[in-house]
């Protein structure tokens, strides 16, 4: 199985609600992001959905913190937010973004390691158009 492919083994969900503030069902702070990084570490697979269900808002410092730990400390983890609203897509979007070019990097990487680069090229895909 290649790491950097996330189609490959079993997809896992955390429920980020469960670690939302009872009253205002908010992701706000470091310490709800370190305990959602905790339990990542108890999820079979490499591609993890963040189900937002049921969470009304989230701050920067809580994604900052997740999805920069995640980057740096376990970078064959993806993560893949769901289920948000509007207001918490706006702090997404950056994170969103960086997951886009990661797996396009990831790809690139993965078409170069198996000679498919020359393939992609020829079927016109533009990541590897010269």
């Amino acid at each position: 199985m290649n790491p950097s492919d996330p189609s490959r083994g079993p997809t896992a969900t955390i429920h980020l609600s469960a670690y939302a503030s009872p009253t205002t069902h908010a992701l706000d702070s470091v310490r709800q992001a370190r305990s959602v990084i905790a339990s990542l570490g108890r999820k079979a697979g490499n591609w993890i959905e963040l189900d937002f269900s049921g969470v009304e808002s989230a701050s920067a410092a809580f994604t900052d913190e997740l999805f920069g730990f995640v980057e740096r400390e376990l970078p064959d983890i993806w993560l893949v937010p769901t289920h948000y609203n509007e207001t918490i897509r706006p702090l997404l979007n950056r994170h969103l973004s960086l997951l886009q070019q990661r797996r396009d990097r990831a790809w690139c990487l993965a078409s170069i390691a198996t000679g498919f680069e020359g393939r992609a090229a020829l079927a016109g895909h533009p990541r590897t158009r010269r």
